[in-house]
């Protein structure tokens, strides 16, 4: 397909991460017009994207998609090469229950952690612990969630390996990082997915990320 491919997206953002990483495993030519999301949102993103105002938004010919998993199944659907999902309709339908699992309920559950404090922040401690350890079951006998090759559900997971940990790093704390400690296989993926050729080439520089993330997020709310 020719048409023209364009991805608004965020430098730190590991949604904007998703799309990036689909188009690159696809091999998909694309241009990348870098979003100042946290300052005054541009007329194009407004355009293309008028009801959540955000990143990522995917542009093929002209035609504006919202979300990243939604971005993400479109893509699949729209080049074949390369395929993200099964073609099996039932393993399929797995993927993208374990896809929606990653946002709904572990990321969720991170970030409440994140900005609560005392019960709150406890409770979601322990929701995250047991979502992880979900994950972990998941992944008994597969370097990736979805076999061999890097896959849909990895590229969602993308948060786990490094964006989070960046986070805790940065802002001193270690609601993933420690829980990892105890799941072997969750930590071996997040070693795989790190050292895959094309994550590598595509994720920002951490030096760059953890002082983005202290500077964004250093003062957490109360």
């Amino acid at each position: 397909m020719g048409e023209k491919v364009e991805v608004f997206g965020a430098w730190f953002s590991p949604f904007s991460l998703r799309v990036e990483l689909a188009l690159k495993l696809k091999g998909i030519q694309y241009d990348y017009i870098e979003e100042q999301i946290y300052k005054k949102k541009s007329d194009l993103i407004l355009k293309y994207n008028p009801v959540y105002k955000k990143v990522p938004t995917f542009v093929h010919a002209g035609k504006p998609i919202a979300e990243s998993i939604v971005i993400l199944q479109y893509i699949d659907e729209t080049w074949k090469e390369n395929p993200l999902l099964p073609h099996d309709p039932y393993q399929k339908a797995l993927a993208l229950f374990w896809a929606k699992f990653m946002d709904d309920k572990l990321l969720q559950a991170l970030i409440k952690a994140r900005r609560r404090q005392g019960k709150e922040k406890e409770e979601a401690v322990a929701e995250a612990g047991e979502a992880l350890r979900a994950l972990e079951e998941e992944l008994k006998g597969k370097k990736f969630f979805g076999g061999e090759t890097l896959g849909f559900v990895d590229i969602v997971a993308n948060f786990i390996a490094y964006w989070t940990p960046a986070m805790e790093e940065a802002l001193g704390e270690e609601v993933l990082t420690s829980q990892l400690q105890q799941l072997p296989r969750l930590r071996q993926w997040c070693h795989d997915f790190l050292e895959h050729s094309v994550v590598k080439q595509t994720l920002s520089p951490k030096t760059e990320l953890l002082e983005f993330m202290s500077t964004q997020f250093g003062t957490k709310p109360t």
